[in-house]
């Protein structure tokens, strides 16, 4: 018989896992009209039709019933409305409201970019391996391929770097294609003006004017940008010059559907474009440590992960921390554990909408599909990427792949 397991169903319903396991206690006693799968010795609730009619409704209940004399009533401080518009606004309230998560993207904003820009200054001081390091190895490691067996036949290069944080990703590289006098535009796009911001300073201050920056507002899960390169397409130079896409950092694997970046990107590629990507991989390392904080080992959510709920007026005490790994949907994640049942008034130019979030519901503020390099290598081909080249660090840890689109 199929059933769930415990921390599944937790994760599904969005309660407790002592909630789960009092449902099947209550069924075990005759009170609930479960039916369980009983292995090892240990209960589980079956996967039926009629447990998942019983438990939507138990859950809708629990929400019925709420304490109101015991709800905390908050309402966003005034900097919310004046970073976000209505539809950015809609979206995280609908994105908490349905999917109980904190949409990633609106965290760059105005300081949020900032606390980003640290984090990544912080990663570039650290002596051992991580993202930004490695990433930067892996551009050096593979040189001479992307040279030699990809640039060799053009005299221009232009760069479209996908979600630029603060540009120290690509540094070197932009270094290189300068001392090669290969680098063309070099176009930059973000959803945060203030990260778009930060990276144009940065370009300015290493390369004193060499490289001219031209920054795009845009959302990778929605927003394509082939017709920032149109005009590549057309004219004489046209054959000579090559579009290359950096997307670097895993960006895709903390969305809730990394498959619709990469779509956004297949659809706005051209048949000779390049899309470099850059990842880490899934190992037990990875899947037990994770430190987004500006100071490495603080507990506390990093500045990043509270932004919003910052903007919110949402309390530190209002909320447990919980980090780990769903090894049932391969997920690390961050996430917060509601002590307190909260109600949160947002203004809309149509009326107020007021969201009632209950104790015991976990809100996710951070998560990373785990991916082998076989899963990545799928993944591409599934989305209508072909892979040209492959390389991974001597450790395995971080992957650099280099793709074009499949044509028919």
């Amino acid at each position: 018989m199929l059933y769930f397991k415990n921390p599944e169903l937790a994760r599904l319903y969005h309660v407790t896992l002592r909630t789960v396991l009092n449902w099947i206690e209550a069924a075990k006693q005759g009170k609930l009209d479960l039916t369980l799968h009983t292995e090892k010795g240990r209960s589980y609730i079956a996967n039926t039709t009629k447990n998942t009619t019983t438990i939507k409704r138990l859950v809708e209940e629990r929400k019925k019933y709420r304490n109101s004399r015991a709800v905390k009533v908050v309402t966003p401080r005034p900097e919310f409305y004046k970073l976000y518009n209505q539809a950015q606004i809609y979206e995280i309230v609908t994105n908490l409201n349905v999917h109980k998560e904190v949409p990633r993207q609106f965290n760059y904003f105005d300081g949020g970019a900032h606390n980003w820009d640290e984090y990544v200054r912080r990663l570039e001081s650290e002596e051992g391996p991580n993202q930004l390091k490695s990433t930067i190895q892996l551009f050096i490691e593979n040189r001479g391929y992307i040279d030699s067996v990809l640039f060799a036949k053009y005299k221009r290069i232009n760069v479209v770097d996908i979600g630029v944080g603060n540009a120290l990703p690509v540094r070197e590289f932009l270094s290189h294609l300068l001392g090669q006098q290969k680098l063309g535009r070099y176009i930059a796009l973000d959803i945060s003006a203030e990260m778009l911001e930060i990276a144009r300073a940065n370009i300015e201050k290493w390369f004193e004017g060499k490289v001219e920056f031209e920054g795009y507002e845009l959302d990778i899960n929605y927003d394509r940008f082939a017709n920032i390169l149109a005009t590549e397409s057309l004219g004489g130079d046209a054959k000579d010059t090559l579009n290359l896409m950096l997307f670097l950092g895993g960006t895709p694997y903390n969305f809730r559907d990394p498959d619709g970046a990469f779509r956004i990107i297949r659809d706005s590629m051209d048949r000779n474009d390049l899309l470099i990507y850059t990842d880490k991989l899934d190992s037990e390392a990875s899947r037990r440590y994770f430190d987004f904080n500006n100071e490495p080992g603080k507990t506390r959510l990093a500045p990043n992960h509270r932004f919003i709920f910052n903007l919110l007026n949402i309390d530190e005490s209002f909320y447990d921390v919980e980090m780990g790994y769903d090894e049932y949907i391969h997920q690390r994640y961050i996430r917060v554990r509601l002590k307190v049942s909260l109600n949160i008034k947002f203004k809309f130019d149509m009326g107020e909408r007021i969201l009632e979030l209950n104790k015991g519901e976990a809100i996710l503020l951070w998560r990373f599909w785990q991916q082998s390099a076989l899963d990545l290598e799928r993944r591409f081909d599934k989305n209508g990427f072909y892979t040209l080249h492959s390389s991974q660090t001597a450790d395995r840890q971080y992957i650099m792949t280099i793709s074009q689109v499949k044509c028919e």
